[in-house]
């Protein structure tokens, strides 16, 4: 893991988010998780990409 925000591309201590079955990797710091944002194109609803990372964590997490 390289440690490179995909967004501010600064090296800095980052997560790693997996969207649409591995097509999309984004990795993020914790300033950019914050003010990044990702829209359902189905729903067009708009949410932080920490919000989104959090939300699958919890659901990854509640499945163990």
């Amino acid at each position: 893991m390289s440690d490179q925000c995909t967004f501010c591309n600064e090296r800095t201590p980052t997560n790693h988010l997996v969207l649409n079955g591995g097509e999309l990797w984004l990795e993020f710091c914790e300033d950019c998780g914050e003010t990044e944002t990702i829209t359902n194109a189905e729903t067009e609803e708009s949410f932080s990409v920490s919000e989104v990372f959090n939300q699958a964590k919890e659901e990854h997490n509640a499945n163990k």
